[in-house]
Order: C-alpha cells, then structure tokens, then sequence
C-alpha cells in the first residue's frame, strides 16, 4: 500500500487544529464516552484523567471558547461542582479526528 500522505494532508485542514493536544483528545474521548446527556464533574475527571488543574482547566476551558464542552455549576451538598458536557459540535469534531487518525494509522501502517 501506498501511504498518501497529501490526502491524508488535505484532510487535515478540514480539522480545527486547537483540538490537537494529548489531553484535549482524552478529555472529548472521555466526555463523548459519558454522552451528551451526562454532566461530568470537574473532580471526576481530574480523577480519571491524572491531570494537574492548571492543564485540566485550562483545556476544558479552550475546548469550552470553542464550543465542544459546556460547563456549569450544581449543588452538591453545601458545596458547588462545576460540571462539563460535551456538545453536538464537540461530538462533531471527535468524530472528525478519529477519522483521520485512522485514515493516518492505516495509510502508514496497513492495519
């Protein structure tokens, strides 16, 4: 097989290049696994993740500014949680990626 790299190219720029992170990856992954209708604590993806709050925040708040997660706050007790979903476009946009990724993985290595 042939690996065509300017296809696999073309395609890229069809994909928003903000997403292209490890840890924006794993949260729409994870945020696409709960479903559009599930709020998802902040401390529970902290907690799944492993990541540190400052990279955390900051990249649900990025992928929020593009549309992909929404956040709110709940009650929980007496204390507040901030809350993430993930959106249509959001939904849109992971599937968009996982196309390409394996359009990349089989074009360069037959699986």
């Amino acid at each position: 097989m042939v690996f065509d790299f300017l296809s696999l190219a073309k395609d890229s720029k069809l994909l928003n290049p903000n997403v292209f992170s490890v840890i924006r990856f794993q949260l729409l992954a994870n945020l696409t696994a709960m479903g559009q209708h599930e709020d998802v604590p902040y401390r529970d993806l902290k907690a799944a993740l492993n990541f540190g709050d400052g990279a955390l925040y900051t990249n649900l708040k990025s992928l929020e500014k593009m549309g992909y997660v929404i956040s709110k706050k709940i009650k929980s007790g007496n204390k507040e949680l901030e809350t993430y979903k993930i959106t249509q476009s959001g939904l849109d946009e992971w599937k968009n990626v996982k196309e390409w990724l394996k359009k990349l993985v089989v074009d360069e290595y037959g699986f």
